[in-house]
């Protein structure tokens, strides 16, 4: 009976997690959709102000630092460190949970289940502007 339990619940993990990744990809198909974007497209969709500086945070999975934080001179040199950041992760695509002229946050569209290595996988990014 145990076992039946685990089964089933095994199944149903692998089609919740089937349903998702197949709706962020229709939404990565469309056009009209910004939230979730190839790493190449990032600059052209960020609306961060073109004058200050910005701070790069790194985030894992787990939501402690992946790296330290990093300044830049401009919201382009910003950006172009975290998607070197995330191809390096193969993350191709991301979630953009916040877009303003002063904040930028995007995270893989889905959680890395990696064994022994869960959690200290990179998770998210988060741009500021400190200047």
């Amino acid at each position: 009976m145990e076992v039946a339990l685990t089964i089933i619940a095994g199944v149903i993990m692998i089609l919740i997690t089937f349903a998702v990744s197949s709706s962020r990809d229709k939404q990565l198909d469309d056009p009209n959709d910004d939230s979730v974007v190839y790493l190449d497209k990032l600059e052209e969709v960020s609306t961060l102000q073109e004058n200050g500086k910005y701070l790069v945070r790194i985030l894992r999975q787990s939501g402690n630092l992946q790296k330290d934080d990093q300044t830049f001179d401009c919201p382009n040199k910003a950006i172009k460190t975290a998607i070197s950041t995330l191809k390096r992760a193969k993350i191709d695509f991301v979630l953009i949970s916040k877009n303003t002229d002063v904040e930028f946050f995007f995270r893989r569209t889905y959680h890395h289940h990696g064994g022994s290595a869960e959690g200290k996988k990179v998770g998210s990014v988060e741009i500021y502007k400190v200047e």
